[in-house]
Protein backbone atom coordinates (compact mmCIF):
# COMPACT_ATOMS: atom_id res chain seq x y z
CA UNK A 1 0.00 0.00 0.00
CA UNK A 2 2.89 2.19 0.85
CA UNK A 3 4.69 1.73 -2.31
CA UNK A 4 1.50 2.02 -4.29
CA UNK A 5 1.01 5.44 -3.04
CA UNK A 6 4.70 6.52 -3.23
CA UNK A 7 4.79 5.31 -6.84
CA UNK A 8 1.52 7.73 -7.54
CA UNK A 9 2.91 10.63 -6.18
CA UNK A 10 5.97 9.88 -8.52
CA UNK A 11 3.24 9.75 -10.85
CA UNK A 12 1.85 13.17 -10.23
CA UNK A 13 4.82 14.79 -9.84
CA UNK A 14 6.50 13.71 -13.12
CA UNK A 15 3.06 15.12 -14.29
CA UNK A 16 2.90 18.40 -13.29
CA UNK A 17 6.61 19.03 -13.72
CA UNK A 18 5.89 18.39 -17.59
CA UNK A 19 3.06 20.88 -17.87
CA UNK A 20 5.20 23.43 -16.03
CA UNK A 21 7.76 22.67 -18.51
CA UNK A 22 5.55 23.13 -21.06
CA UNK A 23 4.02 26.54 -20.43
CA UNK A 24 7.27 28.35 -19.41
CA UNK A 25 8.82 26.94 -22.90
CA UNK A 26 5.66 27.16 -25.41
CA UNK A 27 5.75 31.07 -24.87
CA UNK A 28 9.30 31.37 -25.71
CA UNK A 29 8.72 29.41 -28.59
CA UNK A 30 5.78 31.40 -30.23
CA UNK A 31 7.49 34.73 -29.79
CA UNK A 32 10.34 33.41 -31.63
CA UNK A 33 8.17 32.32 -34.15
CA UNK A 34 6.40 35.60 -34.21
CA UNK A 35 9.53 37.74 -35.02
CA UNK A 36 10.64 38.00 -38.25
CA UNK A 37 14.32 39.97 -39.17
CA UNK A 38 14.47 43.54 -40.19
CA UNK A 39 17.33 45.12 -41.75
CA UNK A 40 20.03 46.25 -38.56
CA UNK A 41 18.97 43.09 -36.75
CA UNK A 42 15.68 44.53 -35.85
CA UNK A 43 12.91 42.44 -35.22
CA UNK A 44 9.19 43.46 -36.10
CA UNK A 45 6.54 41.56 -34.50
CA UNK A 46 3.97 39.45 -36.85
CA UNK A 47 1.43 40.21 -34.40
CA UNK A 48 -1.63 42.45 -35.98
CA UNK A 49 -2.93 43.08 -32.55
CA UNK A 50 1.15 44.11 -32.15
CA UNK A 51 1.24 47.18 -34.76
CA UNK A 52 -0.60 49.82 -33.16
CA UNK A 53 -2.77 52.24 -35.99
CA UNK A 54 -3.85 55.75 -34.81
CA UNK A 55 -7.36 56.41 -35.42
CA UNK A 56 -6.64 59.87 -36.27
CA UNK A 57 -4.03 60.69 -39.36
CA UNK A 58 -0.59 62.23 -38.19
CA UNK A 59 -0.98 65.52 -40.55
CA UNK A 60 -4.53 65.96 -38.76
CA UNK A 61 -3.01 65.54 -35.25
CA UNK A 62 -0.41 67.81 -36.17
CA UNK A 63 -2.54 70.19 -37.84
CA UNK A 64 -4.61 70.35 -34.24
CA UNK A 65 -1.54 70.54 -32.12
CA UNK A 66 -0.46 73.87 -34.13
CA UNK A 67 -4.08 75.48 -34.36
CA UNK A 68 -3.86 74.96 -30.42
CA UNK A 69 -0.89 76.91 -30.24
CA UNK A 70 -0.87 79.33 -33.25
CA UNK A 71 -4.52 79.79 -33.92
CA UNK A 72 -7.40 82.29 -33.49
CA UNK A 73 -10.53 80.85 -31.43
CA UNK A 74 -12.87 83.80 -30.44
CA UNK A 75 -12.90 87.49 -31.69
CA UNK A 76 -15.03 90.75 -31.18
CA UNK A 77 -15.49 92.97 -34.63
CA UNK A 78 -16.45 96.49 -34.46
CA UNK A 79 -17.17 98.05 -37.56
CA UNK A 80 -18.57 101.07 -39.46
CA UNK A 81 -18.80 102.15 -43.51
CA UNK A 82 -21.48 102.71 -45.92
CA UNK A 83 -24.91 101.05 -47.65
CA UNK A 84 -25.75 101.83 -51.32
CA UNK A 85 -28.70 100.93 -52.99
CA UNK A 86 -28.98 100.18 -56.84
CA UNK A 87 -31.63 99.78 -59.30
CA UNK A 88 -34.93 101.13 -58.80
CA UNK A 89 -34.58 100.83 -55.05
CA UNK A 90 -31.16 103.11 -55.41
CA UNK A 91 -33.15 106.16 -57.06
CA UNK A 92 -35.14 106.05 -53.51
CA UNK A 93 -32.95 105.46 -50.68
CA UNK A 94 -30.09 107.66 -50.19
CA UNK A 95 -26.32 106.40 -48.66
CA UNK A 96 -25.99 105.46 -45.12
CA UNK A 97 -23.01 106.54 -44.01
CA UNK A 98 -21.98 105.68 -40.92
CA UNK A 99 -23.00 101.87 -40.94
CA UNK A 100 -22.46 100.29 -37.47
CA UNK A 101 -21.52 96.56 -37.54
CA UNK A 102 -20.70 94.31 -34.36
CA UNK A 103 -19.79 90.72 -34.86
CA UNK A 104 -18.83 87.78 -33.19
CA UNK A 105 -16.83 85.12 -34.50
CA UNK A 106 -15.72 81.55 -33.61
CA UNK A 107 -12.87 79.81 -35.57
CA UNK A 108 -13.42 76.22 -36.60
CA UNK A 109 -9.67 76.02 -37.69
CA UNK A 110 -6.86 78.45 -39.33
CA UNK A 111 -8.90 78.74 -42.50
CA UNK A 112 -12.86 78.85 -41.66
CA UNK A 113 -14.86 80.67 -39.46
CA UNK A 114 -18.41 81.64 -38.74
CA UNK A 115 -19.86 85.02 -36.74
CA UNK A 116 -23.13 86.83 -35.78
CA UNK A 117 -23.58 90.22 -35.29
CA UNK A 118 -25.87 92.84 -36.24
CA UNK A 119 -25.94 96.32 -37.83
CA UNK A 120 -27.64 99.27 -38.26
CA UNK A 121 -28.23 101.76 -41.22
CA UNK A 122 -30.43 104.77 -41.63
CA UNK A 123 -31.71 106.11 -45.17
CA UNK A 124 -33.84 108.63 -46.08
CA UNK A 125 -35.57 109.43 -49.34
CA UNK A 126 -38.46 112.16 -50.75
CA UNK A 127 -40.82 110.56 -53.63
CA UNK A 128 -44.54 110.99 -54.14
CA UNK A 129 -46.64 109.81 -52.47
CA UNK A 130 -45.24 109.13 -49.78
CA UNK A 131 -43.34 112.23 -49.46
CA UNK A 132 -40.50 112.46 -47.08
CA UNK A 133 -39.75 109.06 -45.45
CA UNK A 134 -36.65 108.28 -42.89
CA UNK A 135 -36.08 104.38 -43.11
CA UNK A 136 -33.58 102.38 -40.46
CA UNK A 137 -32.73 99.15 -41.18
CA UNK A 138 -31.51 97.18 -38.66
CA UNK A 139 -30.22 93.70 -39.79
CA UNK A 140 -29.52 90.67 -37.60
CA UNK A 141 -26.60 88.46 -39.60
CA UNK A 142 -25.10 84.80 -39.36
CA UNK A 143 -22.24 84.03 -42.04
CA UNK A 144 -19.14 81.79 -42.40
CA UNK A 145 -15.32 83.40 -43.41
CA UNK A 146 -12.97 81.53 -45.65
CA UNK A 147 -9.84 82.28 -45.42
CA UNK A 148 -6.56 81.77 -48.07
CA UNK A 149 -3.71 80.32 -47.19
CA UNK A 150 -0.77 83.11 -48.01
CA UNK A 151 2.11 81.82 -45.86
CA UNK A 152 2.86 78.96 -43.25
CA UNK A 153 0.32 78.08 -40.83
CA UNK A 154 2.69 77.75 -37.84
CA UNK A 155 4.31 81.73 -38.34
CA UNK A 156 2.67 84.47 -36.70
CA UNK A 157 0.29 86.30 -39.05
CA UNK A 158 1.94 88.90 -39.82
CA UNK A 159 0.99 89.94 -43.43
CA UNK A 160 -2.50 90.23 -45.74
CA UNK A 161 -5.19 88.12 -45.19
CA UNK A 162 -7.50 87.91 -47.58
CA UNK A 163 -10.94 86.01 -47.43
CA UNK A 164 -14.56 85.53 -48.89
CA UNK A 165 -17.61 85.69 -46.84
CA UNK A 166 -20.89 84.99 -47.18
CA UNK A 167 -24.09 84.25 -45.04
CA UNK A 168 -28.25 85.45 -44.38
CA UNK A 169 -29.18 87.84 -42.67
CA UNK A 170 -32.99 88.96 -40.93
CA UNK A 171 -33.75 92.82 -42.00
CA UNK A 172 -35.91 94.93 -40.13
CA UNK A 173 -37.26 98.14 -41.55
CA UNK A 174 -39.10 100.69 -40.28
CA UNK A 175 -40.11 103.53 -42.16
CA UNK A 176 -41.24 106.94 -40.82
CA UNK A 177 -43.44 109.20 -42.90
CA UNK A 178 -42.85 112.48 -41.99
CA UNK A 179 -45.60 114.24 -44.26
CA UNK A 180 -47.99 111.74 -42.90
CA UNK A 181 -46.49 111.49 -39.39
CA UNK A 182 -46.93 107.82 -38.99
CA UNK A 183 -44.50 104.87 -39.11
CA UNK A 184 -44.84 101.15 -40.53
CA UNK A 185 -42.66 98.10 -39.70
CA UNK A 186 -41.91 95.14 -41.60
CA UNK A 187 -39.32 92.43 -41.93
CA UNK A 188 -37.44 90.78 -44.66
CA UNK A 189 -34.64 87.84 -45.54
CA UNK A 190 -31.63 88.56 -47.00
CA UNK A 191 -28.46 87.08 -48.70
CA UNK A 192 -25.34 88.35 -49.28
CA UNK A 193 -20.99 87.09 -50.36
CA UNK A 194 -18.34 89.19 -50.53
CA UNK A 195 -14.86 89.32 -50.43
CA UNK A 196 -12.22 91.23 -47.46
CA UNK A 197 -8.53 91.48 -46.82
CA UNK A 198 -7.82 91.61 -43.61
CA UNK A 199 -4.25 93.16 -41.99
CA UNK A 200 -2.80 91.84 -38.28
CA UNK A 201 -1.84 94.84 -36.23
CA UNK A 202 -0.93 92.54 -33.36
CA UNK A 203 -0.39 88.94 -34.66
CA UNK A 204 -3.41 86.66 -33.05
CA UNK A 205 -4.40 89.47 -30.82
CA UNK A 206 -5.61 92.73 -33.05
CA UNK A 207 -6.26 93.08 -36.97
CA UNK A 208 -7.87 95.40 -38.91
CA UNK A 209 -9.80 94.62 -42.25
CA UNK A 210 -11.78 95.94 -45.35
CA UNK A 211 -14.49 94.62 -46.55
CA UNK A 212 -16.92 94.39 -49.50
CA UNK A 213 -20.45 92.32 -49.87
CA UNK A 214 -23.64 92.71 -52.42
CA UNK A 215 -26.88 91.99 -50.50
CA UNK A 216 -30.21 90.79 -51.79
CA UNK A 217 -32.84 92.02 -49.41
CA UNK A 218 -36.38 90.49 -50.28
CA UNK A 219 -38.58 93.25 -49.40
CA UNK A 220 -42.35 92.20 -49.47
CA UNK A 221 -42.93 95.12 -51.37
CA UNK A 222 -40.33 95.27 -54.20
CA UNK A 223 -42.22 94.21 -56.69
CA UNK A 224 -45.12 96.96 -56.19
CA UNK A 225 -45.83 100.00 -57.90
CA UNK A 226 -46.12 102.44 -54.52
CA UNK A 227 -43.75 105.13 -56.24
CA UNK A 228 -45.23 104.84 -59.81
CA UNK A 229 -46.08 108.74 -59.50
CA UNK A 230 -42.30 109.74 -59.06
CA UNK A 231 -41.23 107.31 -62.43
CA UNK A 232 -40.32 104.74 -60.21
CA UNK A 233 -42.34 101.12 -60.88
CA UNK A 234 -40.98 99.10 -58.41
CA UNK A 235 -38.38 98.85 -55.57
CA UNK A 236 -36.22 96.11 -56.81
CA UNK A 237 -32.39 96.22 -56.68
CA UNK A 238 -29.30 94.96 -54.63
CA UNK A 239 -27.41 96.61 -51.87
CA UNK A 240 -23.86 97.09 -51.69
CA UNK A 241 -22.04 97.55 -48.35
CA UNK A 242 -18.40 98.56 -48.33
CA UNK A 243 -16.83 98.72 -44.23
CA UNK A 244 -13.75 98.49 -42.01
CA UNK A 245 -13.83 96.66 -38.88
CA UNK A 246 -11.25 96.47 -36.29
CA UNK A 247 -10.92 92.63 -34.22
CA UNK A 248 -10.09 91.65 -31.11
CA UNK A 249 -9.15 87.64 -30.90
CA UNK A 250 -9.15 85.89 -27.80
Amino acid sequence: MGNNLLSWKKILFCFCLGIALQHSLIPRAYAEDATTPTSAGNTELANPFSDYVPFQDEYDVDEDERFMYFGRFFAVQLGTGLHQFTGNIGKLYNTAIPVLYFNLIYFFDFRLAGQIGFSNASHAFNAAPAGLVEVNLLSVNADLKYYFSTRDYSAAITTVNPYIIGGIAQTFRTQTYQTFNGSTSDTAFAASIGAGLEFAIVPRKTSISLEGRIHDIFFKDRDNGTYGQSGIPDTTGYMYSLTTDITFYF
